[in-house]
């Protein structure tokens, strides 16, 4: 013990009673601490979600740490950790009895910790290890090239129908070589086989340094917030043009973050309801106007076309195809059961078709949900989780969605109802109604179908029955 801290002589102090009782500050110190932490294990929200290992190697370092030092700076420090763990010991219990965890959090949604074996672990880690040679190589090769006039950049397998139309235009109207970047080493942009399309592999972590080593004259993507997060503009470049394209026909201010195509210099626009929106923006926030080419949405286009093409076959039950969104509230969180406990058994054929966006974040839902059904032995209910086609979209007689741009495809491309139900709608910029254009998905929702309140569904089948009859 430091006994200059604690005013201590021991010359003139008898020491062994001087000893006896400071010794107490550093044991009550650690022996505080480690309650403080059992406790936490056991009722602190995120420190239950923490492995055995996290919980009882951050117990043991708080009280070793809480003993240790207790020895060395000056009692009162010691003693106010001791009541500073005691009190935050009353903290956390009245605090959980107030509000209780289990009433707030749904503890059987949450992500289950996959158990893999010896070989998956082994499978898993040589698959990392070859991906991350190819990406070196891919990176590389990718550099290598100079003097490159046109990447386009797809987060990942299933984009390039977005970009397909313009691509082809490209090749059979142009000699230019286009560089196609994508983040899934899956995509089936590898099995095309195109001297002037050049793919590569980058994955999430890489592109990010990636980006800014770019070097081409025009960069084009579907990701919106360039340069507000993760991924920046070129820092070796600064005269690159990048071009925004759509992966849905809807708003641009209501569904996208406020600045979210502020750093674009062109936008290949859907509409004129665009211009308008993008117009309006940048007139809000005094920006400076940007390219704006009026381009279609080459996917509505190749859907109708497909559609156009396919064979009509007669069958007996008609097919309802349930498309949601992945926002906050949407059909899978908040009343899927009940959705289907009115649509099922009524004589539909009914595809449970979720936002691929929803599976990649919440894939852990989209598995209970699926489970909750597995013994379902009605034969009418499908969940489709393959998203490489849109034929359950073509040969659907009703879609619902709640704020999807599955639903205005569908209904744009077959010429067919769709119903939405009125879920909290997709805002992702809280000042959208400033810039003084109605969206378009808000426009439509009463023109191609009609609306239903997610508390008041039973009357579904019947208005399903309604809209087929009026729509053949």
């Amino acid at each position: 013990l430091n006994m200059d801290f604690y005013g201590i002589n021991l010359s003139e102090t008898p020491s062994v009673k001087y000893w006896d009782m400071l010794i107490l500050i550093p044991v009550l110190s650690g022996l505080s601490a480690l309650i403080m932490c059992v406790i936490q294990n056991k009722i602190n929200v995120l420190q239950k979600e923490q492995g055995a290992i996290s919980q009882w190697g951050m117990t043991a370092f708080m009280v070793v740490f809480s003993t240790y030092f207790a020895f060395l700076v000056p009692a009162g420090v010691g003693l106010y950790w001791i009541f500073g763990n005691l009190f935050s010991i009353l903290v956390m219990l009245l605090v959980n009895k107030i509000y209780d965890p289990k009433k707030y959090i749904d503890y059987n949604k949450r992500p289950q910790k996959v158990i893999l074996s010896k070989e998956q672990k082994q499978i898993l880690k040589e698959a990392k290890k070859h991906n991350k040679m190819r990406e070196n190589a891919d990176c590389k090769r990718f550099f290598a090239y100079e003097n490159k006039q046109l990447v386009f950049y797809s987060e990942k397998n299933g984009f390039y129908k977005y970009f397909e139309r313009t691509i082809q235009y490209i090749l059979n109207n142009s000699d230019i070589v286009i560089h196609y970047v994508t983040s899934d080493p899956d995509d089936t942009i590898f099995q095309k086989n195109n001297p002037r399309l050049i793919p590569y592999y980058i994955g999430d972590k890489a592109l990010i340094s990636f980006m800014m080593r770019m070097d081409a004259d025009m960069v084009v993507m579907t990701m919106p917030d360039l340069q507000r997060y993760h991924i920046k503009r070129s820092l070796v470049r600064k005269d690159i043009e990048y071009v925004y394209m759509f992966h849905y026909p809807l708003s641009t201010h209501m569904v996208l973050r406020k600045g979210a195509l502020d750093h674009y210099n062109t936008i290949f626009c859907v509409g004129d309801f665009q211009f308008d929106e993008i117009r309006a923006t940048e007139r809000l926030y005094d920006l400076p106007e940007k390219k704006l080419i009026s381009c279609g949405y080459g996917q509505l286009e190749k859907l109708y076309e497909s559609y156009c093409r396919m064979e009509r076959d007669s069958r007996e039950n008609k097919k309802i195809l349930i498309a949601p969104s992945w926002q906050p509230g949407n059909i899978l969180d908040s009343c899927i059961d009940e959705l289907l406990s009115v649509v099922l058994g009524k004589g539909y054929q009914v595809v449970v078709r979720p936002h691929p966006e929803y599976v990649k974040r919440y894939g852990y839902r989209m598995e209970a949900i699926v489970n909750r059904y597995k013994d379902y032995d009605g034969g009418d209910l499908t969940f489709e989780l393959d998203f490489s086609s849109n034929s359950s979209i073509f040969d659907s007689d009703v879609v619902i969605s709640d704020w999807s741009g599955t639903a205005y495809e569908f209904s744009f491309v077959t010429k067919k109802p769709s119903i939405f139900i009125n879920t909290p709608p997709k805002i992702n910029n809280d000042e959208y109604d400033l810039i003084k254009v109605e969206p378009l998905e808000i426009i439509l929702r009463n023109k191609i179908g009609i609306q239903l309140e997610p508390d008041n569904l039973s009357d579904t089948a019947n208005e399903i029955n309604r809209l087929i009859t009026s729509a053949e």
